[in-house]
């Protein structure tokens, strides 16, 4: 996932492209739409991720991104296996 995204042309990964030292959350802001519009197309292919400033409005905005649209993040659990991180990655390809 931080690979796709790290790689993408039409995101930009926050924060570390390692998993070193790093929670099981992904933020990306997104270029050509908007975090809730890529959201809207994920959840039509049953995949759920969140979109917003997450509490950390003065970072969003020191980050320089619109804070009314915040970020898309996906988060992952022990339990999230491979295919389902494969399934959100072809859908965000299709879908950025």
């Amino acid at each position: 996932m931080l690979e796709f995204f790290a790689g993408h042309p039409k995101t930009r990964l926050l924060g570390s492209d390692t998993t070193g030292n790093r929670a099981p959350t992904v933020s990306v802001s997104t270029l050509d739409q908007t975090p809730a519009e890529l959201a809207k197309k994920l959840a039509d292919e049953k995949l759920g991720v969140g979109v917003g400033h997450f509490y950390a409005y003065r970072l969003i905005e020191a980050l320089g991104i619109n804070t009314d649209e915040g970020v898309l993040r996906a988060s992952f659990v022990h339990y999230t296996t491979e295919e389902e991180v494969n399934r959100l990655i072809g859908a965000l390809d299709q879908h950025l």
